[in-house]
């Protein structure tokens, strides 16, 4: 029993280590995610937030504990001109488990 113990134990611990650090979570997959969960956010809306202006998408990643940052680039609305200043930036999390917070 206690053997059983010590093995339950330390399967929990590698599992928490691994998570921890998710290496799987690399700057490519969170950044499919992050745009793939925002793009739904706004699929139904006429005239929503979305990528379809200059420098527009992802901007930038950044590991974490349990997951990566994301950092992303949008409009929304009709905008006078595809300038800069009416972007908006989002930061958003992709977890070990590949869920988009």
């Amino acid at each position: 029993m206690k053997k059983l113990f010590i093995s339950i134990t330390a399967i929990g611990v590698v599992f928490f280590v691994l998570s921890l650090f998710s290496p799987w979570v690399t700057e490519r997959f969170a950044s499919a995610k992050a745009l793939r969960a925002f793009k739904g956010q706004w699929k139904n809306t006429a005239d929503g937030c979305g990528f379809a202006c200059k420098d527009c998408g992802f901007v930038t990643s950044q590991k974490a504990a349990f997951g990566r940052k994301v950092e992303i680039e949008f409009a929304c609305g009709l905008l006078p001109a595809d300038d800069p200043k009416y972007h908006r930036r989002k930061e958003l999390f992709v977890s070990f488990l590949g869920t988009v917070h």
